[in-house]
């Protein structure tokens, strides 16, 4: 291999070995298709929706976009909004250590993340089954306002269920698209890295290299290959 590299003796580098890179590029990108698509078990997920309210429930009269509005006045004082708010981040760490709520949660892997620190809570199921996906987040919000209540007693607050879980029709991962992608990328780079250690290790003289150069030493002739020149 030629000490002095350029750019143009690097690209007929390349293409000497365009075979092998190509080669490798498509053998690594079917093995990254072949293994995500069946060799990997598809995920599924799908959320429910709650909604944390720290003022009590004949203060709390109405739910989802209007829950600011009640009784009082009108409208919820906004200490109260702050504070629903404060304890909907409690309630992540409640949800997620009560036995009733991790009971529930068999089959299916489970984040409660508190949606922009708001009295908001979302609850994030993944499962191999998508019903069961469903299923596990409904039944968590379901039993979310149960174990609010056994923590914090009637009447200092209330939780209500938003919008439900549905069982997803296509997985959430792996990506299937995706993973071919980083297959092409990684077999293009073995491809080239490949070639490199083949030059490295040829040590015949090329037509192209210059030998006056590579030995530091004058050429007086030149032995013409008869066979190539016919």
């Amino acid at each position: 291999m030629p000490k002095d590299l350029t750019p143009r003796k690097i690209f007929y580098m390349l293409m000497r070995h365009i075979k092998l890179i190509v080669l490798t590029t498509v053998l690594v990108t079917l093995i990254a298709y072949g293994y995500t698509s069946f060799f990997v078990t598809p995920v599924y997920s799908t959320s429910s929706l709650i909604l944390i309210h720290n003022y009590n429930d004949e203060l709390a009269t109405t739910r989802s976009t209007n829950y600011y509005e009640s009784n009082n006045n009108g409208r919820v004082a906004i200490s109260d909004i702050q504070q629903s708010a404060s304890l909907a981040g409690s309630c992540v760490i409640l949800f997620e250590n009560m036995p009733e709520m991790t009971s529930l949660m068999s089959g299916a892997s489970v984040t409660f993340t508190q949606v922009e620190q708001s009295s908001f809570i979302r609850i994030e199921t993944s499962s191999s089954n998508p019903q069961v996906a469903a299923n596990v987040a409904n039944q968590l919000a379901d039993q979310a306002p149960k174990c609010f209540a056994d923590m914090y007693g009637k009447g200092n607050g209330k939780v209500d269920k938003i919008t439900d879980a549905s069982a997803p029709s296509s997985p959430s991962s792996p990506n299937v698209r995706q993973n071919t992608i980083f297959g092409f990328g990684i077999g293009f780079v073995i491809g080239i890295l490949l070639a490199f250690m083949l030059e490295i290790i040829d040590t015949t003289l090329k037509p192209g290299d210059d030998i006056a150069k590579m030995y530091n030493i004058p050429v007086f002739a030149e032995i013409i290959d008869f066979e190539k020149a016919g």
